[in-house]
């Protein structure tokens, strides 16, 4: 932002003071110099030039009073500085002062170009009249504000206060303004247009634009319309702030319509309303350095309303979320208060209404070279199973739950460390209500009333070594390699309580792939934990270099893991299947050789028949600015087998083709193809012209064209 209220500055000679004390200023010009030395004036004509410090100024005529330290320009004036350049009909100079004016103005430099009537002013503040601020250079398609008066204020970033504005496309007028105020440095308005054509939704044209209202603080609207399901329309905003003492970032958008189309099916198998809308709001204020605000609340008025009308959106936010929540970070505890509310019938949702919990992390006990920490937590949980015919009631509970943990480190040598720790958990749920269909459907009887006591008990040992090689190799920018090693054990034996099926289970285990946690205090499902006897063995490695700069780069890492289970009875696995001994392996490998190659490889194996059940991978070719290939895989053994192409090649300066593939092995077929070209025009806009082909979908067309246009904020 400073940057671009420099260059504003230069735009208006605000660097053209000059000192009491400076030399005096180089006048030159073809015809001879007039000199009037009872005036102690001196007139130059013919490409006459005047030299202030690294400042010129050249003109058909230039008057300078030596006893004023005024310069007056008059006819074609150029004003060049620092590679800047200004240009009017005439300006004058008074260095002692500061204070210029000048008329009829032009001047410019990327991203911004003006021209004015007239202006004048000083380095913090001037004054323009009839002013139009071109963003990018002026064209058919850049946008402009032109405004009758504007007032520039230097401050931190620079701002204009405009009054009588009209916001332009090109010479289209778009919003009429009485009184705008634009901050240097930011586009005057933002601006998604996409136009397509499908099956579902017909000929349609999606927009979201944004004006500054304030600096920090600007509005505008969704404008939707579909020729198969008519308008949509809603409010949006975004706002960002910044002070000494606190700090504020967020958007809210929405959006409404009638729904002429045929009603489509929801996640629960029930129509999709005729009235149909969203709303989202996400917000986070950091205030001072130790207390921060979250939240994100959400309406949707059915599961499928981003889906059919902002897919991209529906893509990264799948299922609305409704939570806030309040942290303090004291010296050496964290105190969190946190919501999570149902949004809608559509979708289940853990409430917590709230839940209060205060965390105290590691700190020494006495001079016992021992460390404790501990947690305690309040919450009223509620999960509402009303969408099912056959339940009448809420499943409800509150919870206390206390988590205490000791470790003593012990240095074993200089390269291995063992850590014996132990802890304890104690739970306790009050008033609990749960529906009796619903629990003889899972398999339990919950009292109104019951305690849990669970007490873990194990170690860590860890062990580290490195060594370096002088190797060097020019192709793959190495300077030299150091290998880091660290073998890891970690034992954990946890208890458990006859008490689980007493517990209205809010807090299930949900479906996860990753290593498990292995620690009682970090479960989050402990509404159905059981007990756990495990050892988790491991080796890490990581190859680095020296970077060009300062420090070193990483150039690979890769881990083994393996947990052996010493009691499998109780051990729940992901597919339901029984568990093993050597139950799951688990690889991760991260390559990164050189800037233009990237690989990530995770891998889940069954270790009793080595058979891999999960594979996730990621490659990436990057050739410069030409071009980038990427290819992923997904493999869940029996459930899932997709793989993902994704290649962009820059055609030239403009143009770029593109491409996104994805193939289904399961269902033999490619599930969605998406190709099309990116675009520039006037180099602020982007516009990209896609077609996409998909197969087999409930919802979205098999076939669809779009064209998206969008104005960069520069």
């Amino acid at each position: 932002m400073p940057r671009y209220a420099r260059l504003f500055c230069l735009f208006l000679l605000l660097t053209l003071r000059l000192p009491l004390g400076a030399a005096l200023p180089e006048l030159s010009s073809l015809d001879p110099i007039e000199y009037d030395e009872q005036a102690q004036r001196l007139v130059a004509r013919g490409n006459a030039q005047l030299q202030i410090d690294d400042t010129r100024v050249t003109a058909d005529r230039i008057t300078y009073y030596r006893p004023f330290s005024l310069a007056d320009a008059d006819g074609q004036v150029v004003i060049d500085r620092a590679g800047l350049r200004m240009l009017a009909e005439r300006m004058s100079y008074e260095a002692e002062t500061g204070i210029f004016s000048i008329e009829t103005l032009r001047t410019g430099s990327w991203p911004y170009y003006l021209n004015a009537r007239s202006a004048g002013g000083t380095a913090e503040e001037a004054e323009l009249n009839e002013v139009t601020l071109h963003y990018g250079a002026p064209g058919a398609f850049s946008p402009s504000i032109h405004a009758q008066s504007v007032a520039y204020r230097a401050g931190a970033a620079g701002t204009l206060h405009l009054k009588k504005a009209t916001l332009r496309l090109g010479k289209i007028p778009l919003f009429y303004l009485p009184s705008y105020t634009h901050q240097l440095g930011r586009a005057p308005f933002h601006l998604d247009v996409t136009a397509g054509s499908d099956s579902e939704l017909g000929t349609y044209l999606q927009t979201t634009s944004l004006l500054h209202i304030t600096p920090w603080f600007r509005a505008g609207a969704n404008l939707d319309f579909y020729s198969k399901r008519g308008a949509l329309a809603g409010p949006t905003a975004q706002y960002l702030y910044h002070s000494a003492t606190q700090s504020i970032v967020g958007a809210f958008s929405s959006g409404s319509l009638k729904d002429r189309g045929d009603a489509n099916i929801d996640i629960n198998g029930q129509p999709t309303p005729s009235s149909r809308g969203f709303a989202e709001w996400r917000h986070q204020q950091q205030i001072g350095e130790r207390l921060q605000l979250t939240a994100a609340l959400s309406y949707w008025s059915d599961s499928e309303v981003t889906r059919d009308f902002r897919e991209d959106y529906f893509n990264q936010n799948r299922r609305p979320d409704h939570f806030a929540e309040a942290s303090y970070s004291g010296g050496n505890y964290l105190l969190s208060a946190f919501g999570r509310f149902q949004t809608g019938d559509f979708y289940l949702t853990q409430e917590r209404l709230p839940e209060v919990r205060l965390d105290i992390f590691p700190i020494p006990l006495l001079n016992t070279g021992a460390y404790h920490q501990a947690s305690a937590s309040y919450a009223r949980l509620r999960e509402d199973f009303l969408q099912k015919e056959d339940y009448s009631q809420a499943t409800d509970y509150q919870r206390f739950d206390l988590n205490y943990r000791i470790q003593r480190p012990y240095r074993l040598s200089d390269w291995a460390t063992l850590t014996p720790l132990a802890g304890t958990r104690l739970t306790h749920y009050q008033n609990q209500e749960m529906d009796t269909a619903l629990a003889t459907e899972l398999g339990l009887s919950p009292r109104a009333n019951t305690t849990r006591k669970l007490y873990e008990f194990g170690f860590d040992l860890e062990a580290r070594a490195h060594a370096s090689y002088p190797t060097v190799n020019k192709t793959w920018g190495i300077n030299g390699l150091r290998h880091l090693v660290r073998p890891v054990a970690r034992y954990r034996y946890t208890t458990g309580n006859e008490v689980n099926r007493e517990i209205a289970a809010i807090e299930r285990r949900a479906f996860d792939l990753d290593r498990p946690l292995i620690n009682l205090g970090e479960q989050r499902s402990i509404d159905t934990f059981n007990p756990t006897h495990l050892l988790r063995i491991g080796i890490e490695n990581r190859y680095q270099t020296r970077a060009s700069g300062y420090g070193s780069r990483d150039l690979a890492a890769l881990n083994f893991y393996q947990d052996v289970l010493l009691d499998k009875d109780d051990f729940e696995r992901y597919d339901q299947e029984p568990a093993s001994t050597f139950d799951a392996s688990w690889v991760e490998l991260m390559l990164r050789p050189a800037p233009w190659l990237k690989f990530d490889l995770s891998a889940r194996l069954n270790t009793h028949g080595l058979t891999l059940e999960q594979l996730v991978t990621r490659t990436a070719l990057i050739s410069g600015e030409s071009w980038q290939i990427g290819l992923s895989t997904d493999m869940l053994r029996r459930q899932i087998d997709q793989y993902r192409i994704d290649f962009i090649t820059k055609l030239n300066e403009r143009y770029a083709l593109f491409s996104d593939i994805r193939f289904d092995s399961q269902a033999n077929a490619f599930t969605h193809t998406r190709v099309g070209i990116h675009t520039k025009i006037g180099n602020i806009w982007e516009v990209i012209y896609a077609l996409s082909f998909r197969n087999n979908t409930t919802r979205e067309s098999d076939f669809g064209f779009t064209v998206s246009l969008r104005l960069n904020d520069l």
